[in-house]
């Protein structure tokens, strides 16, 4: 694991601040780039989320439904909840996140995250293959991705 608390890392294509805690929970400050889709919908079986829009306007999907969430609004997401979020938008947008229980999803963005000073590192978090180990890692770190039903 590499140790990127408080350096901002790019996460599939999101730039992420992960800030030291007791350890029983993630918190991170996170940009949302517009047009950057974010991570596939997913759920957690063991944890909360808290969103907290810092910076302008965002979308979270929560079960079926997408929800609009401005600046100070904040959004939570019970466990097992399938969610995801988007930034439809044309400016980049700031949120913070909390994870609750959270070490799992920490130790998946700082495994996977790349410092954003590293040439072409916001390129490398969204190749294919950096995505695909990310997908790959992330239900042993307690972010479920469903499989796609059958057509």
């Amino acid at each position: 694991m590499h140790d990127n608390h408080g350096t901002p890392i790019w996460v599939i294509g999101h730039k992420l601040t992960s800030i030291v805690t007791t350890g029983d929970y993630a918190f991170a400050e996170v940009t949302v780039t517009p047009g950057v889709p974010g991570p596939p919908p997913h759920y957690h079986e063991e944890a909360e989320e808290l969103y907290f829009v810092v910076e302008g306007t965002m979308e979270f999907l929560r079960d079926d439904a997408w929800h609009v969430v401005s600046q100070g609004e904040s959004f939570r997401i019970p466990k097992g909840a399938l969610h995801s979020f988007r930034n439809e938008g044309d400016q980049p947008t700031r949120f913070i996140t909390i994870h609750d229980p959270g070490r799992a999803m920490d130790t998946l963005f700082l495994n996977f995250g790349i410092p954003v000073d590293e040439p072409d590192s916001f390129e490398r978090s969204v190749s294919k293959e950096l995505i695909g180990q990310f997908a790959a890692a992330a239900g042993d770190h307690d972010m479920i991705i469903p499989s796609p039903e059958p057509a």
